[in-house]
């Protein structure tokens, strides 16, 4: 089973984040947001391109803010809630399936997560954004996700994200679109997982 992170094993609230640095001194959390997630730093921390002391400066640059390393970095992961109802289920799932994580994610983010989550250690391999050098909807993310599984195994994606659940489709690679825990289950019984 391939599970997305974002959306599907935690919720994420990027406005919380943005509120912080306009309250720290920066534009207001709306211009913030839209510099920042729709910005090519995000982009290029998103595939490691850029490195998090680079995309820090970068960031506090662009939205007029002047912030120690270690506070922006607390800033911008303040944003996760773990979705309970949904890691609750990974270790019955864990039982009858591997588990591989598709993430399009940075290395503050999936270090945050890491060390407050007990859930990602459930996890046998991941298959994250900055380490492989593309983003999702990029083919080269879900081919790699397909190579780590064993040849034979069946495969089903979950992804928040229609336009990502249609790209996994095109790459051969069976998906399913996250809702809520509980469809989540019912997709699982219907394949046979729970």
């Amino acid at each position: 089973m391939i599970f997305d992170l974002g959306g599907v094993l935690i919720g994420f609230d990027w406005m919380r984040a943005c509120a912080r640095l306009e309250a720290a001194g920066g534009a207001p959390a709306a211009v913030i947001r839209d510099l920042i997630l729709g910005g090519a730093e995000k982009v290029g921390f998103d595939t490691g391109r850029l490195g998090p002391r680079e995309f820090a400066a970068r960031c506090c640059a662009a939205i007029g803010v002047s912030l120690p390393y270690a506070e922006f970095a607390d800033i911008w992961c303040d944003i996760f809630t773990e979705k309970r109802e949904v890691t609750g289920l990974l270790d019955e799932i864990g039982r009858h399936a591997d588990l591989v994580l598709l993430s399009n994610t940075d290395p503050l983010h999936i270090d945050w997560v890491r060390s407050r989550c007990g859930f990602l250690a459930k996890f046998r391999r991941l298959v994250l954004s900055y380490e492989v050098g593309h983003a999702k909807p990029a083919r080269q993310m879900f081919e790699r996700a397909i190579g780590l599984c064993a040849p034979g195994t069946r495969m089903i994606y979950f992804d928040d994200v229609a336009e990502f659940v249609s790209a996994a489709r095109a790459c051969g690679l069976p998906a399913e679109q996250f809702v809520d825990a509980l469809k989540l289950r019912r997709d699982l019984e219907r394949f046979g997982v729970l």
